[in-house]
């Protein structure tokens, strides 16, 4: 597939080497030549100089045929214009990282008119996340496939779950039709054997059909923690957007930022919002204004080191759940692992978005895990599969991916090694994010993209 991106930064870069580990043709554009060698000098990509919003440049031959423009510069205009010039000259499909709240509000009406087929706006989707990460109050996290007939179930293991923790996978009584496909400890995610043992403070990924996964999370006895009151390091788009959503919710939300003018407009945008001027890094601030009582605590400056190092501190001095922003995407996993109850990047999230958008024709569901470590995902097997007739244990599947369910006509399948995948058959899949690529190529994914999902806002 042949992609061009409008900007070189580093979310286009970020978006740019993600692409290439896909096996896409990019084509990159930016004014800025210093950005674009050193994209070149890492990346088999096309570097083009020039405006990307330009129709001479979008004109040209590097460009022409190109399937998809994402347009992901500084400037939510010039994004807009690069869309809306590029769908005139017969790209099919555009992108624009629009992240300015007004533009993107009247966006979710007019970007159809605007020649915008998807709005990706990062601070938004970043703090819709942590609202997420916040506000879950099931015990145990799920996502459905297969019209919700199979689930995947994430579980934190605590010492009093006897069921799983100290336990060997091999010892562990599992509802037919479920099955341990991965283990994240420690920041890193790991597809277990039945010899490996389930740690407290473990999270373990389980597959199975919905009635299965409902006797394991019946099991599960946790405690909820109602989410009352929320302090905000940061006034930024992310600390407003996340803000705005939970005052919807009737909690208590407490800001912190320390440029005086912007203090003033988050006063106004938000009334039912405490919003206090000051240096968030000031220790003594932090425990003036209740940290120890807070139920909920958000670090989203623009330092990831003041990120981390204060979100650590709130959970020391007692903040029951801790949440980080890191910009750079290899930050979020080592995040964890110093004990931030969630680290999220929004530059990941958008790359998550857009690999929805480009995949949708085929891979009906996507879900990324662990900041994007690992992903779980939904198809059809093709006409012409490589894999049709073989037995999974000689279909050539890499390490690190497992065919957790097959459902095939009115049958729900926890596959074994021996069992044959068919033509027809819908597959749920967990892979290890290096391996993605491989899979689309043995199930006939790559190419012939359809655009058929609803673009995600």
């Amino acid at each position: 597939m042949k992609i061009t991106v409008v900007g070189a930064g580093k979310v286009g870069l970020e978006i740019t080497r993600r692409l290439c580990d896909e096996g896409h043709d990019i084509v990159v554009i930016d004014k800025i030549e210093s950005k674009l060698t050193g994209i070149q000098e890492h990346l088999d990509v096309l570097c083009l100089k020039g405006n990307g919003s330009s129709a001479h440049i979008l004109r040209s031959p590097e460009v022409a045929g190109s399937d998809l423009l994402a347009a992901v510069t500084n400037s939510d205009e010039v994004n807009m214009i690069a869309c809306m010039t590029a769908k005139k000259l017969g790209i099919p499909k555009t992108i624009a990282r629009i992240r300015d709240p007004e533009y993107a509000r009247e966006l979710v009406i007019s970007k159809e008119d605007l020649g915008v087929d998807l709005v990706i706006n990062p601070e938004y989707a970043a703090a819709m996340e942590i609202n997420r990460l916040l506000t879950v109050s099931m015990p145990v996290h799920t996502e459905p496939f297969a019209n919700g007939r199979v689930q995947l179930a994430d579980i934190v293991v605590e010492e009093n779950m006897k069921d799983f923790a100290g336990r060997k996978l091999s010892d562990i009584e599992m509802p037919p039709s479920s099955l341990v496909v991965a283990i994240s400890r420690m920041g890193q995610m790991v597809i277990p054997g039945g010899k490996d043992t389930i740690l407290s403070g473990d999270t373990i990924y389980i597959l199975g059909l919905s009635e299965s996964i409902s006797k394991i999370c019946s099991k599960i006895k946790k405690k909820k923690q109602k989410m009352q009151k929320v302090m905000i390091l940061g006034g930024g788009r992310i600390g407003y957007y996340l803000a705005d959503k939970l005052c919807t919710m009737g909690m208590k939300v407490k800001i912190i930022e320390q440029n005086r003018d912007r203090c003033q407009d988050l006063a106004e945008l938000l009334p039912d919002a405490l919003v206090l001027q000051g240096d968030g890094s000031d220790v003594d601030l932090l425990k003036r204004e209740g940290v120890k009582d807070t139920d909920g605590f958000v670090a989203v400056t623009g330092i990831d080191e003041e990120n981390l190092l204060l979100s650590l501190l709130a959970k020391q001095i007692g903040a029951k759940r801790v949440v980080a922003k890191v910009s750079r995407p290899s930050f979020a996993p080592l995040v964890e692992r110093l004990g931030v109850d969630a680290a999220i990047s929004p530059r990941l999230i958008i790359i998550s978005e857009i690999l929805r958008f480009i995949r949708g024709g085929k891979l009906l569901t996507l879900c990324l895990l662990l900041n994007g470590l690992a992903e779980v995902f939904e198809l059809i097997v093709q006409p012409g599969t490589k894999v049709t007739g073989k037995p999974l244990s000689r279909a050539g599947l890499p390490k690190g991916v497992i065919v957790g369910t097959i459902l095939r006509e009115d049958k729900t399948i926890v596959p074994e090694g021996k069992d044959v995948i068919m033509e027809g058959d819908r597959l749920v899949i967990f892979s290890l994010g290096q391996h993605i690529h491989v899979i689309e190529s043995l199930f006939n994914v790559v190419g012939g993209y359809k655009f058929e999902q609803e673009p995600y806002i």
